[in-house]
Protein backbone atom coordinates (compact mmCIF):
# COMPACT_ATOMS: atom_id res chain seq x y z
CA UNK A 1 0.00 0.00 0.00
CA UNK A 2 1.35 3.41 -0.97
CA UNK A 3 1.93 6.27 1.40
CA UNK A 4 4.53 5.06 3.88
CA UNK A 5 8.20 5.60 4.64
CA UNK A 6 10.58 2.75 3.95
CA UNK A 7 10.95 0.69 7.11
CA UNK A 8 14.13 -1.35 7.17
CA UNK A 9 14.00 -4.35 9.47
CA UNK A 10 17.00 -6.04 11.00
CA UNK A 11 18.50 -8.58 8.57
CA UNK A 12 18.32 -12.12 9.88
CA UNK A 13 20.56 -13.88 7.39
CA UNK A 14 23.48 -13.73 9.82
CA UNK A 15 21.50 -13.48 13.03
CA UNK A 16 19.00 -16.31 13.38
CA UNK A 17 17.86 -16.20 17.04
CA UNK A 18 18.91 -18.97 19.36
CA UNK A 19 16.58 -21.22 21.31
CA UNK A 20 16.97 -21.36 25.07
CA UNK A 21 17.92 -24.96 26.04
CA UNK A 22 15.66 -26.72 28.52
CA UNK A 23 16.98 -26.60 32.07
CA UNK A 24 19.79 -24.15 31.33
CA UNK A 25 19.90 -21.00 33.41
CA UNK A 26 19.52 -17.89 31.33
CA UNK A 27 21.30 -14.62 31.78
CA UNK A 28 18.62 -12.11 32.68
CA UNK A 29 18.47 -9.33 30.06
CA UNK A 30 18.52 -5.76 31.32
CA UNK A 31 15.08 -4.85 29.98
CA UNK A 32 13.09 -8.00 30.54
CA UNK A 33 9.84 -9.33 31.93
CA UNK A 34 9.83 -12.79 33.58
CA UNK A 35 7.00 -14.79 32.07
CA UNK A 36 6.80 -17.30 34.91
CA UNK A 37 6.18 -14.70 37.62
CA UNK A 38 4.92 -11.45 36.08
CA UNK A 39 1.27 -11.21 37.07
CA UNK A 40 -1.30 -8.58 38.00
CA UNK A 41 -4.01 -10.50 39.78
CA UNK A 42 -7.65 -9.69 39.17
CA UNK A 43 -7.21 -6.94 36.56
CA UNK A 44 -10.37 -5.10 35.59
CA UNK A 45 -11.42 -5.95 32.04
CA UNK A 46 -13.14 -3.30 29.95
CA UNK A 47 -15.89 -4.81 27.84
CA UNK A 48 -14.93 -4.51 24.14
CA UNK A 49 -16.96 -1.93 22.22
CA UNK A 50 -16.89 -1.64 18.44
CA UNK A 51 -15.99 1.86 17.26
CA UNK A 52 -15.69 1.18 13.54
CA UNK A 53 -15.04 -1.56 10.99
CA UNK A 54 -13.47 -1.98 7.57
CA UNK A 55 -13.27 -4.43 4.69
CA UNK A 56 -10.72 -5.63 2.17
CA UNK A 57 -12.22 -6.73 -1.14
CA UNK A 58 -10.99 -9.45 -3.50
CA UNK A 59 -8.48 -7.03 -5.01
CA UNK A 60 -7.22 -6.14 -1.53
CA UNK A 61 -8.68 -2.64 -1.77
CA UNK A 62 -9.70 -1.07 1.53
CA UNK A 63 -13.29 0.01 2.23
CA UNK A 64 -14.61 1.59 5.42
CA UNK A 65 -17.75 -0.51 5.58
CA UNK A 66 -18.98 -4.06 6.21
CA UNK A 67 -19.06 -5.12 2.55
CA UNK A 68 -16.86 -8.18 3.17
CA UNK A 69 -18.78 -9.43 6.21
CA UNK A 70 -20.13 -12.96 5.72
CA UNK A 71 -23.06 -14.64 7.45
CA UNK A 72 -23.21 -18.13 8.93
CA UNK A 73 -25.36 -20.66 7.12
CA UNK A 74 -24.66 -24.37 7.48
CA UNK A 75 -27.00 -27.21 8.41
CA UNK A 76 -25.88 -30.43 10.07
CA UNK A 77 -27.94 -32.33 7.49
CA UNK A 78 -25.89 -30.74 4.70
CA UNK A 79 -22.75 -32.11 6.33
CA UNK A 80 -23.93 -35.63 7.15
CA UNK A 81 -26.12 -36.31 4.10
CA UNK A 82 -23.18 -36.82 1.77
CA UNK A 83 -20.91 -38.51 4.27
CA UNK A 84 -18.99 -35.30 4.82
CA UNK A 85 -18.02 -32.21 2.87
CA UNK A 86 -14.70 -32.44 1.02
CA UNK A 87 -12.64 -29.51 2.31
CA UNK A 88 -9.91 -30.23 -0.25
CA UNK A 89 -12.20 -29.42 -3.17
CA UNK A 90 -10.87 -26.53 -5.24
CA UNK A 91 -7.41 -26.56 -3.65
CA UNK A 92 -5.69 -26.43 -7.05
CA UNK A 93 -7.29 -23.05 -7.82
CA UNK A 94 -6.91 -21.49 -4.36
CA UNK A 95 -6.40 -17.73 -4.69
CA UNK A 96 -3.90 -17.28 -1.87
CA UNK A 97 -2.73 -13.90 -0.70
CA UNK A 98 1.04 -13.36 -0.57
CA UNK A 99 1.78 -13.46 3.16
CA UNK A 100 5.29 -12.05 2.65
CA UNK A 101 3.79 -8.61 1.92
CA UNK A 102 4.06 -6.49 5.05
CA UNK A 103 0.85 -4.53 5.56
CA UNK A 104 1.98 -3.22 8.97
CA UNK A 105 -0.96 -1.52 10.74
CA UNK A 106 -2.16 0.17 7.55
CA UNK A 107 -5.80 -0.94 7.44
CA UNK A 108 -6.34 -0.19 11.11
CA UNK A 109 -4.68 3.23 10.98
CA UNK A 110 -6.53 4.34 7.85
CA UNK A 111 -9.79 3.19 9.42
CA UNK A 112 -9.00 5.41 12.42
CA UNK A 113 -8.38 8.36 10.11
CA UNK A 114 -11.78 7.77 8.53
CA UNK A 115 -13.43 7.46 11.97
CA UNK A 116 -11.81 10.63 13.32
CA UNK A 117 -12.78 12.62 10.24
CA UNK A 118 -16.39 11.55 10.75
CA UNK A 119 -16.53 12.15 14.50
CA UNK A 120 -14.08 15.03 14.88
CA UNK A 121 -12.54 13.23 17.87
CA UNK A 122 -9.23 11.48 18.41
CA UNK A 123 -9.53 7.76 19.12
CA UNK A 124 -8.31 7.40 22.69
CA UNK A 125 -6.26 4.49 23.98
CA UNK A 126 -2.80 3.71 25.34
CA UNK A 127 -1.96 0.90 22.91
CA UNK A 128 -3.13 0.48 19.30
CA UNK A 129 -2.49 -2.84 17.59
CA UNK A 130 -3.92 -5.94 15.93
CA UNK A 131 -5.85 -8.47 17.97
CA UNK A 132 -3.28 -11.10 16.95
CA UNK A 133 -0.50 -9.24 18.76
CA UNK A 134 -2.43 -9.21 22.03
CA UNK A 135 -3.33 -12.88 21.49
CA UNK A 136 0.39 -13.75 21.38
CA UNK A 137 0.92 -12.09 24.76
CA UNK A 138 -2.21 -13.57 26.31
CA UNK A 139 -1.28 -17.12 25.29
CA UNK A 140 2.46 -16.83 25.96
CA UNK A 141 2.60 -18.49 29.43
CA UNK A 142 1.16 -21.62 27.80
CA UNK A 143 2.74 -21.35 24.33
CA UNK A 144 6.42 -21.02 25.12
CA UNK A 145 7.76 -23.06 22.20
CA UNK A 146 6.99 -20.35 19.64
CA UNK A 147 9.21 -17.29 19.40
CA UNK A 148 8.19 -13.92 18.02
CA UNK A 149 9.32 -10.36 17.57
CA UNK A 150 7.23 -7.20 17.68
CA UNK A 151 7.96 -3.59 16.76
CA UNK A 152 6.68 -0.78 18.97
CA UNK A 153 6.72 2.98 18.55
CA UNK A 154 5.25 5.93 20.46
CA UNK A 155 3.44 8.57 18.44
CA UNK A 156 0.95 11.23 19.53
CA UNK A 157 1.02 9.84 23.10
CA UNK A 158 -0.04 6.37 21.96
CA UNK A 159 1.97 3.16 21.65
CA UNK A 160 1.62 1.32 18.33
CA UNK A 161 2.68 -2.33 18.10
CA UNK A 162 3.06 -4.57 15.03
CA UNK A 163 4.64 -7.93 14.27
CA UNK A 164 8.20 -7.88 12.94
CA UNK A 165 7.43 -9.79 9.75
CA UNK A 166 11.05 -10.39 8.58
CA UNK A 167 11.71 -12.31 11.81
CA UNK A 168 8.60 -14.41 11.30
CA UNK A 169 9.51 -15.23 7.71
CA UNK A 170 13.11 -16.07 8.61
CA UNK A 171 12.24 -18.42 11.47
CA UNK A 172 9.10 -20.21 10.33
CA UNK A 173 9.35 -23.68 8.89
CA UNK A 174 9.16 -23.87 5.10
CA UNK A 175 5.60 -24.93 4.27
CA UNK A 176 5.14 -28.46 2.98
CA UNK A 177 2.27 -29.70 0.85
CA UNK A 178 0.44 -31.24 3.80
CA UNK A 179 0.53 -28.11 5.96
CA UNK A 180 -0.53 -25.95 3.02
CA UNK A 181 -3.49 -28.25 2.38
CA UNK A 182 -4.53 -28.24 6.04
CA UNK A 183 -4.41 -24.46 6.06
CA UNK A 184 -6.66 -24.47 3.00
CA UNK A 185 -9.19 -26.64 4.84
CA UNK A 186 -9.81 -23.76 7.24
CA UNK A 187 -10.56 -21.34 4.41
CA UNK A 188 -12.76 -23.92 2.67
CA UNK A 189 -14.73 -24.43 5.88
CA UNK A 190 -15.36 -20.69 6.01
CA UNK A 191 -16.61 -20.80 2.42
CA UNK A 192 -19.03 -23.72 2.85
CA UNK A 193 -20.41 -22.39 6.14
CA UNK A 194 -21.06 -18.77 5.16
CA UNK A 195 -23.03 -16.72 2.66
CA UNK A 196 -22.24 -13.18 1.44
CA UNK A 197 -25.50 -11.62 2.66
CA UNK A 198 -28.07 -12.36 5.37
CA UNK A 199 -30.08 -15.48 4.55
CA UNK A 200 -33.27 -13.63 3.65
CA UNK A 201 -31.36 -11.54 1.09
CA UNK A 202 -29.62 -14.47 -0.62
CA UNK A 203 -31.01 -16.34 -3.58
CA UNK A 204 -31.16 -20.11 -3.59
CA UNK A 205 -28.55 -20.08 -6.34
CA UNK A 206 -26.12 -18.09 -4.17
CA UNK A 207 -26.52 -20.51 -1.29
CA UNK A 208 -26.29 -23.74 -3.26
CA UNK A 209 -23.42 -22.72 -5.56
CA UNK A 210 -21.09 -21.19 -2.95
CA UNK A 211 -18.94 -24.30 -2.57
CA UNK A 212 -18.27 -24.29 -6.33
CA UNK A 213 -16.55 -20.91 -6.30
CA UNK A 214 -12.74 -20.69 -6.01
CA UNK A 215 -11.59 -20.09 -2.43
CA UNK A 216 -9.76 -16.83 -1.77
CA UNK A 217 -8.31 -15.26 1.37
CA UNK A 218 -7.97 -11.76 -0.08
CA UNK A 219 -11.29 -10.42 1.21
CA UNK A 220 -11.52 -9.74 4.94
CA UNK A 221 -13.85 -8.00 7.33
CA UNK A 222 -12.31 -6.44 10.45
CA UNK A 223 -13.85 -4.98 13.58
CA UNK A 224 -12.09 -2.23 15.53
CA UNK A 225 -12.86 -2.21 19.24
CA UNK A 226 -11.98 -0.23 22.32
CA UNK A 227 -11.15 -2.39 25.29
CA UNK A 228 -8.68 -2.52 28.15
CA UNK A 229 -7.13 -4.57 30.91
CA UNK A 230 -6.07 -3.17 34.25
CA UNK A 231 -4.79 0.37 33.78
CA UNK A 232 -4.05 -0.04 30.06
CA UNK A 233 -6.63 1.02 27.49
CA UNK A 234 -6.42 -0.52 24.04
CA UNK A 235 -7.71 -0.09 20.52
CA UNK A 236 -7.43 -3.41 18.70
CA UNK A 237 -8.61 -4.65 15.32
CA UNK A 238 -9.18 -8.20 14.25
CA UNK A 239 -10.73 -10.20 11.46
CA UNK A 240 -14.29 -11.39 12.02
CA UNK A 241 -15.10 -14.63 10.22
CA UNK A 242 -18.85 -14.06 10.01
CA UNK A 243 -22.01 -12.85 11.70
CA UNK A 244 -24.45 -15.36 13.16
CA UNK A 245 -27.53 -13.64 11.74
CA UNK A 246 -27.13 -9.93 10.98
CA UNK A 247 -25.13 -6.86 11.90
CA UNK A 248 -27.17 -4.09 13.54
CA UNK A 249 -27.47 -0.83 11.63
CA UNK A 250 -25.75 1.96 13.63
CA UNK A 251 -28.76 4.16 12.86
CA UNK A 252 -30.87 1.86 15.03
CA UNK A 253 -28.71 2.71 18.06
CA UNK A 254 -28.72 6.48 17.81
CA UNK A 255 -30.87 7.01 20.91
CA UNK A 256 -27.97 5.68 23.06
CA UNK A 257 -30.37 3.84 25.36
CA UNK A 258 -28.28 1.00 26.91
CA UNK A 259 -31.40 -1.14 27.25
CA UNK A 260 -32.14 -0.87 23.53
CA UNK A 261 -28.55 -1.01 22.26
CA UNK A 262 -27.97 -3.86 19.82
CA UNK A 263 -24.25 -4.60 20.16
CA UNK A 264 -22.65 -5.64 16.83
CA UNK A 265 -20.11 -7.77 18.68
CA UNK A 266 -22.89 -9.97 20.06
CA UNK A 267 -23.63 -11.16 16.51
CA UNK A 268 -20.09 -12.16 15.47
CA UNK A 269 -18.77 -15.71 15.20
CA UNK A 270 -15.27 -17.23 15.13
CA UNK A 271 -14.79 -20.21 12.78
CA UNK A 272 -12.17 -22.94 13.26
CA UNK A 273 -11.49 -26.51 12.17
CA UNK A 274 -10.12 -29.44 14.14
CA UNK A 275 -9.59 -33.13 13.51
CA UNK A 276 -12.36 -35.45 14.68
CA UNK A 277 -11.73 -36.43 18.30
CA UNK A 278 -11.24 -40.19 18.57
CA UNK A 279 -8.96 -40.62 21.59
CA UNK A 280 -7.90 -39.06 24.88
CA UNK A 281 -4.84 -37.71 23.12
CA UNK A 282 -7.02 -36.02 20.51
CA UNK A 283 -9.15 -34.50 23.27
CA UNK A 284 -6.08 -33.16 25.07
CA UNK A 285 -4.71 -31.60 21.88
CA UNK A 286 -8.10 -30.04 21.14
CA UNK A 287 -8.33 -28.47 24.59
CA UNK A 288 -4.87 -26.98 24.13
CA UNK A 289 -6.06 -25.51 20.83
CA UNK A 290 -9.05 -23.99 22.61
CA UNK A 291 -6.67 -21.53 24.31
CA UNK A 292 -6.17 -19.60 21.07
CA UNK A 293 -9.83 -19.95 20.10
CA UNK A 294 -10.85 -18.47 23.44
CA UNK A 295 -8.19 -15.74 23.38
CA UNK A 296 -9.07 -14.52 19.88
CA UNK A 297 -12.79 -14.47 20.59
CA UNK A 298 -12.53 -13.02 24.11
CA UNK A 299 -10.30 -10.09 23.16
CA UNK A 300 -12.62 -8.89 20.41
CA UNK A 301 -15.82 -9.61 22.34
CA UNK A 302 -16.99 -12.38 19.99
CA UNK A 303 -19.48 -14.49 21.98
CA UNK A 304 -19.26 -17.82 20.18
CA UNK A 305 -16.97 -20.03 18.13
CA UNK A 306 -18.12 -22.71 15.72
CA UNK A 307 -15.63 -25.52 15.20
CA UNK A 308 -15.87 -27.89 12.26
CA UNK A 309 -14.53 -31.38 12.92
CA UNK A 310 -12.87 -33.07 9.95
CA UNK A 311 -11.10 -36.33 9.18
CA UNK A 312 -7.39 -36.60 8.45
CA UNK A 313 -8.40 -36.75 4.79
CA UNK A 314 -10.13 -33.37 5.05
CA UNK A 315 -13.78 -34.40 5.10
CA UNK A 316 -16.00 -32.28 7.34
CA UNK A 317 -18.05 -34.61 9.58
CA UNK A 318 -19.86 -32.26 11.95
CA UNK A 319 -19.60 -28.90 13.65
CA UNK A 320 -20.20 -27.68 17.18
CA UNK A 321 -20.87 -24.33 18.81
CA UNK A 322 -18.84 -23.14 21.82
CA UNK A 323 -19.68 -20.14 23.98
CA UNK A 324 -16.54 -18.07 24.47
CA UNK A 325 -17.11 -17.40 28.17
CA UNK A 326 -17.54 -21.12 28.90
CA UNK A 327 -14.38 -22.36 27.16
CA UNK A 328 -11.99 -21.85 30.14
CA UNK A 329 -14.40 -23.79 32.37
CA UNK A 330 -14.53 -26.66 29.90
CA UNK A 331 -10.75 -27.00 30.05
CA UNK A 332 -10.59 -26.51 33.82
CA UNK A 333 -13.00 -29.40 34.44
CA UNK A 334 -11.54 -31.65 31.76
CA UNK A 335 -10.03 -35.02 32.61
CA UNK A 336 -8.10 -35.10 29.33
CA UNK A 337 -5.82 -32.08 29.59
CA UNK A 338 -2.45 -32.57 31.28
CA UNK A 339 -2.91 -31.32 34.84
CA UNK A 340 0.59 -29.78 34.85
CA UNK A 341 0.31 -27.93 31.54
CA UNK A 342 -3.43 -27.19 31.50
CA UNK A 343 -4.04 -23.56 30.59
CA UNK A 344 -5.85 -21.18 32.90
CA UNK A 345 -7.65 -18.15 31.46
CA UNK A 346 -7.47 -16.18 34.71
CA UNK A 347 -3.71 -16.69 34.92
CA UNK A 348 -3.25 -15.81 31.25
CA UNK A 349 -5.12 -12.52 31.77
CA UNK A 350 -3.00 -11.76 34.83
CA UNK A 351 0.13 -12.13 32.70
CA UNK A 352 -1.34 -10.07 29.88
CA UNK A 353 -2.13 -7.24 32.30
CA UNK A 354 1.46 -7.32 33.58
CA UNK A 355 3.00 -7.39 30.10
CA UNK A 356 0.84 -4.52 28.82
CA UNK A 357 1.72 -2.34 31.81
CA UNK A 358 5.41 -3.23 31.37
CA UNK A 359 5.39 -2.21 27.71
CA UNK A 360 3.51 0.99 28.43
CA UNK A 361 5.94 1.88 31.23
CA UNK A 362 9.32 0.72 29.91
CA UNK A 363 9.24 2.05 26.35
CA UNK A 364 10.18 5.75 26.67
CA UNK A 365 7.33 8.04 25.63
CA UNK A 366 9.70 10.92 24.98
CA UNK A 367 11.36 9.06 22.11
CA UNK A 368 8.53 9.35 19.60
CA UNK A 369 8.97 7.60 16.24
CA UNK A 370 11.86 5.46 17.54
CA UNK A 371 11.19 1.76 17.02
CA UNK A 372 11.68 -0.61 19.94
CA UNK A 373 11.95 -4.36 19.51
CA UNK A 374 9.97 -6.74 21.73
CA UNK A 375 11.43 -10.23 21.53
CA UNK A 376 10.55 -13.65 22.84
CA UNK A 377 12.94 -16.54 22.19
CA UNK A 378 11.41 -20.03 22.12
CA UNK A 379 11.47 -21.78 25.51
CA UNK A 380 12.95 -18.77 27.32
CA UNK A 381 11.40 -17.19 30.41
CA UNK A 382 11.68 -13.56 29.37
CA UNK A 383 10.14 -10.97 27.14
CA UNK A 384 12.90 -8.52 26.26
CA UNK A 385 13.04 -4.95 25.02
CA UNK A 386 15.74 -3.32 22.94
CA UNK A 387 16.02 -0.03 21.11
CA UNK A 388 16.62 -0.10 17.36
CA UNK A 389 18.03 2.52 15.02
CA UNK A 390 14.89 2.35 12.90
CA UNK A 391 12.10 4.88 12.68
CA UNK A 392 8.35 4.75 12.49
CA UNK A 393 6.42 2.09 10.58
CA UNK A 394 3.18 4.09 10.75
CA UNK A 395 1.32 4.97 7.57
CA UNK A 396 2.20 8.49 6.40
CA UNK A 397 -1.45 9.43 5.87
CA UNK A 398 -2.19 8.62 9.51
CA UNK A 399 0.88 10.54 10.72
CA UNK A 400 -0.04 13.54 8.59
CA UNK A 401 -3.65 13.47 9.78
CA UNK A 402 -2.71 13.34 13.45
CA UNK A 403 0.03 15.96 13.03
CA UNK A 404 -2.06 18.49 11.12
CA UNK A 405 -5.63 17.93 12.33
CA UNK A 406 -7.26 19.51 15.34
CA UNK A 407 -8.74 16.28 16.75
CA UNK A 408 -8.22 15.90 20.47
Amino acid sequence: MAGRPQFQSTPWTNSIPQVAPYGQRQQVPELSLPISSARIRGPAMRQPREVTSFSYDESRNLHFDDSSLSYFYLLQDDVTASGGIDLSAGYSVFNKRDDTVDEHLDGLLLALVDLEKRTGKKTTGDIITWRGIVTKLLCLPYSMNEGFELNAVWFDKQLFIEENLPYKLATQRPPDQRSELMSYWGYKFEQVSTIPKPWNECSRQEIESRSQNPVSNFAQYCSVVKTGLGDVRMVIAGEVDCAWDYKPDPKDNIDNDPKLFDNPLDHYVELKTNRVIQSDRDASAFENKLLRVWAQSFLLGVPKAIIGFRTDQGYLQTFEEFETQKIPGIVKKSKYANQYTKWDGVDALAFLAASLRWLKTMIPRAEENVVWRIRYLPRSDYLTLSKTDQHSFLHTEFVKWRSESAVK
